[in-house]
């Protein structure tokens, strides 16, 4: 059974302020080195979270909200 894109977008933004906050931290030390990473693709998670946004929308009957807006011409006569 698949996951509900409400409650996976709920649990992908606790991953995303993880992140950001730096609790996801990993620390190694060597000796008296010590270096803390975490390798992460933010782009990705965003998109992951809009997807989830849009499928949650999508389910409750709502209209997803848009992202990308088109550039509307306009015909200025001079």
């Amino acid at each position: 059974m698949a996951e509900d894109p409400c409650t996976k977008a709920a649990r992908l933004r606790e991953v995303r302020t993880a992140i950001a906050t730096g609790d996801t931290v990993s620390k190694a030390r060597f000796g008296e080195d010590e270096m803390a990473y975490f390798k992460a693709n933010l782009d990705l998670l965003d998109r992951e979270i809009a997807e989830a946004d849009r499928l949650c929308a999508m389910q409750e009957g709502r209209t997803p909200k848009r992202t990308r807006y088109a550039i509307r011409g306009r015909m200025r006569p001079y």
